[in-house]
């Protein structure tokens, strides 16, 4: 009986409030706010003195209290809650929780203490647990730090949360204390390093800076300290005190970030010239990494065959020359083909540049080590015979990939594995269209010269005279393509109720139309369409897309306004104007035929290349159908985030890890297609920074945009918390600002707009989590809007203006 006693007394007190000094923790269950300033302190990072209480009661507190809060000084004290699982690489539980500063005294510590504890269960957190966090039980620690006398303070996170990258440094700064910012209730000053620590950007409130330059490096570098030792990015709070001392009060993980935007960039030397040119047009915006280790790696494999078939190089290597990656962005390495031209006498730079971009580039340089007269000559004539095969190729490779078979299979190792196999058959692909991009960009060179006099590369009237030339070509697979799509769409708007059943219904009901016994002969013409060129589609070389015959409701959507253009009186058919080459002397009769056949052959290949892509596009979605039957992927969708050479070490040894990563480079993704680049970089490319126009029209503002994403929808104007009980769903928030008594209505609202903030404020923090459109610091935006308007919230440019929908 007294041994019972004993334990349920011993479990009793392993259950009591207890206290632990920051310097002491170890493996102790303290919560993420604790154990960050504890590993803050371990790394000789200035911390101001602390402890804290584990197991924290709202009524019953360490009989050492006053003995701990005398220790650390016994002045003003800031208390703040440390739940298990707060701050951590999921979920950060931002403003959650009580934090109450200036607590002076031990009565005022406890009731401080106190109202901690209470907050644990408050109708926000428990909302945001129910929302962002899987967590059954929250125990919650409290935090007593001693307060810093600020002169500044902000927040640091070593990545941007709002961009995505992972090279930018931020600084927020404010005068005195931090909360102010936090609250949302000041405007900061704003500071971006790259990451060598140069500044990059900087947006000002006033004309001199709060913090220093010595002080934001001595910030950047401390902070670059801790991300290395955690082992990930931080979200850090700081102050300065009045002699200029800088103390860290506060690191948790960046929650929001997706993985390294720049995680499959190639190498690049600096003087190197890189271009999207043609590759944008070909590949649009940013692709999954699967793609570019597909297509992207295909197309550099056949330049690279090319290469070795004048002599430029003895065998295919790993190395990217002739394609690049940055930012989840195709580009193509202007300088690395241009090397070539050290073999060659035909591969200038002015013909590279006009070739791949239209224009001449000044940038591009060719390289000075060019080998004797003598073996550059065989290697242009190598050069000439490669494209002169290009007719050949296509013939005998058309035949061939008739055989190509893809065998579906039963388990994701072996389906893995069938289709490195068939990888080949996408370079060989690729190597045709080569071939005969190559022959045709000769002949269109010569061409163009010929009506330029050879002034290259020609007025824009001269250009334009070459497009209308080689217009006249007949059966181009994407011209008969447009044609055939026409005839469709002729036979459609003929049929009775077409308004009613296609035009202006849902793309699935119009889609289910089409297909009916009720679309008469357009149902019979859609679906000869969908076999002769379903394998084709918007963004068709992304091995992520769907093809048309895969998904037909997107072509549906372009067909439904098509028909109605037909209705509206808007289509107009048009045919290419005829253009007599004879007009233009004996040489251009002869090589216009020749330049005609080359784009059709060009555009014959093309539709062999989407169809070889297609096939093994399907074969990635069964693999990833494979991995989801099997347990090892959560969806399909994820194996498009694995790199090719991943794939087959992925099914065969799959971890919670590999996952976690490949769902964080789906969130890169979503940060990649927001970015947008020039036509031209030497050297690596950076995005374009949008610079917006302060000068706004009226019913237009420009904020800061902290959480991105476009939504338009029904604003709601609450200027204050009870207002805002008249939300309803969809609606776009506009109000002075948001603190944490907010958060229920964020699961309600499609966006959110306010007069002041910063990127790490309340609603900023929280938008990002949810992942809602926010913009901040709009300073009127409560006066200019009203309920009911009709608002476009562009957080990728920080713009809320309002819709006219009186039109």
């Amino acid at each position: 009986m007294d041994d019972v006693k004993e334990m349920a007394a011993d479990r009793v007190a392993s259950n009591a409030p207890s206290i632990i000094s920051i310097e002491k923790i170890t493996d102790e269950e303290v919560g993420g706010k604790a154990k960050g300033l504890a590993e803050l302190t371990q790394m000789d990072l200035p911390v101001p003195p602390a402890f804290v209480i584990q197991r924290a009661l709202g009524k019953k507190h360490p009989s050492d209290l006053k003995q701990q809060y005398e220790a650390i000084g016994a002045g003003l004290v800031a208390v703040r809650s440390s739940a298990i699982g707060e701050d951590g690489e999921e979920s950060s539980f931002a403003g959650q929780y009580e934090t109450i500063l200036n607590v002076k005294g031990i009565r005022q510590l406890k009731s401080a203490v106190k109202q901690c504890v209470a907050s644990l269960h408050s109708v926000r957190a428990e909302a945001y647990q129910h929302d962002q966090a899987d967590l059954d039980c929250v125990e919650m620690c409290v935090v007593v730090q001693r307060m810093v006398d600020a002169r500044a303070a902000g927040v640091l996170f070593t990545a941007d949360p709002v961009s995505g990258r992972h090279d930018r440094l931020v600084i927020d700064a404010v005068e005195g204390l931090g909360e102010a910012l936090v609250s949302g209730e000041t405007t900061p000053d704003h500071f971006e390093l790259d990451k060598k620590n140069n500044l990059v950007f900087r947006d000002l409130v006033a004309d001199t800076p709060i913090i220093s330059k010595k002080e934001i490096l001595e910030l950047a570098k401390g902070a670059r300290k801790a991300a290395e030792k955690m082992g990930h990015h931080l979200d850090l709070e700081w102050a300065i005190d009045q002699d200029g001392t800088i103390y860290w009060l506060q690191a948790r993980p960046i929650t929001t970030l997706s993985s390294d935007l720049n995680e499959f960039d190639t190498p690049l030397a600096d003087d190197y010239v890189v271009t999207r040119g043609n590759v944008g047009e070909m590949m649009p915006g940013a692709v999954c990494p699967l793609t570019f280790t597909t297509q992207g790696r295909a197309i550099e494999e056949a330049m690279q065959v090319m290469q070795i078939e004048y002599g430029a190089r003895e065998e295919i290597s790993e190395e990217w020359t002739n394609m690049s990656f940055f930012y989840g962005h195709w580009f193509m390495n202007l300088s690395g083909a241009l090397d070539s031209s050290r073999y060659v006498s035909v591969n200038t730079k002015e013909a590279m540049a006009l070739g791949v971009c239209g224009h001449l580039i000044p940038e591009l340089k060719e390289p000075e080590d060019k080998m004797p007269y003598l073996r550059r000559l065989w290697g242009t004539v190598q050069f000439f015979r490669f494209c002169a095969k290009g007719a050949k190729r296509l013939d005998e490779f058309e035949q061939q990939v008739k055989f190509m078979h893809l065998r579906y299979t039963d388990d994701s190792c072996s389906m893995a594995r069938e289709l490195e196999d068939n990888f080949h058959w996408l370079v060989e692909a690729d190597e045709t269209q080569v071939r005969t991009t190559s022959g045709f960009t000769i002949l269109e060179g010569i061409v163009q010269s010929i009506i330029s006099k050879g002034n290259l590369p020609g007025t824009p009237e001269e250009q334009a005279l070459v497009a209308k030339l080689l217009a006249g070509t007949q059966n181009v697979e994407s011209a008969m393509l447009v044609e055939h799509l026409d005839e469709v769409l002729d036979k459609i708007a003929i049929q009775p109720e077409v308004q009613k059943k296609f035009q202006k219904a849902k793309p699935k009901a119009a889609l289910a139309w089409l297909r009916s016994d009720a679309a008469g002969a357009s149902a019979i013409c859609f679906e000869e369409f969908l076999q002769r060129h379903g394998h084709r589609s918007y963004r068709e070389l992304c091995v992520r897309e769907k093809a048309w015959s895969d998904e037909p409701e997107k072509l549906v959507v372009s067909m439904q306004a098509a028909v109605a253009a037909r209705f509206t009186g808007t289509y107009q058919p048009k045919k290419p104007e005829f253009v007599d080459p004879k007009q233009y002397g004996w040489l251009m009769c002869k090589v216009l035929p020749y330049a005609q056949r080359a784009i059709c052959r060009r555009e014959r290949n093309k539709s062999i290349l989407v169809d070889v892509t297609n096939r093994l596009k399907r074969g990635y979605r069964y693999l990833g159908e494979l991995c989801v039957k099997e347990g090892k992927l959560p969806d399909a969708d994820l194996i498009f985030f694995f790199g090719r050479k991943e794939l087959q070490d992925f099914v065969d040894n799959p971890t919670d890890q590999k996952v976690a990563h490949a769902i964080a480079r789906r969130k890169a993704l979503a940060f990649h297609e927001k970015m947008e680049f020039g036509d031209i970089y030497v050297g690596r490319p950076e995005p374009i920074v949008w610079q917006p126009d302060t000068s706004h029209n009226e019913g237009e503002l420009v904020g800061r945009a902290v959480s991105r994403g476009i939504v338009e929808g029904k604003a709601r104007v609450a200027l204050s918390i009870a207002e805002a009980a008249k939300l309803e769903p969809g609606e776009i928030l506009i109000a002075p600002i948001t603190d944490v008594g907010w958060t229920p209505y964020f699961s309600l609202i499609s966006g959110l707009a306010t007069d002041v903030g910063s990127a790490v404020s309340h609603g900023a923090v929280i938008s990002r989590e949810y992942g809602l459109p926010a913009i901040v610091n709009l300073k009127v935006a409560t006066k200019v809007f009203k309920t009911g308007d009709y608002v476009r919230l562009d957080a990728d440019k920080g713009v809320l203006s309002r819709i006219d929908t009186t039109g």
